[in-house]
């Protein structure tokens, strides 16, 4: 009786760790789905608003709530956002000296 409970219990380990291993998988493909997803989706919504999406964008959400980072809610911006010009537009701008970077 020894025998057979000890090979019941070694094949009861095996299908808990089967069984987690395919769980496992199936959460990291789904996160990998999303993120394709997500991607698609931004680009998507790049291109329709005209803009090409760029790299400084997607990482702009990596950085935090730095200077460039994002604060308040969706969409809430301390100064609003100017419209792009069309390419034959003229716009005068004082020129000035930069002398500091911030970083």
């Amino acid at each position: 009786m020894h025998v057979l409970s000890d090979g019941f219990g070694g094949l009861l380990r095996l299908v808990v760790r089967l069984s987690l291993l395919a769980a496992g998988a199936v959460f990291f493909m789904s996160l990998l789905v999303a993120g394709v997803v997500v991607a698609g989706a931004y680009t998507l919504w790049s291109l329709l608003r005209g803009r090409r999406p760029t790299l400084q964008d997607i990482l702009r959400f990596q950085r935090g709530h730095g200077r460039s980072g994002w604060t308040g809610g969706m969409g809430a911006r301390a100064t609003p956002r100017s419209r792009t010009t069309a390419s034959d537009d003229v716009i005068e701008v004082q020129a000035r000296e930069i002398t500091r970077v911030v970083r």
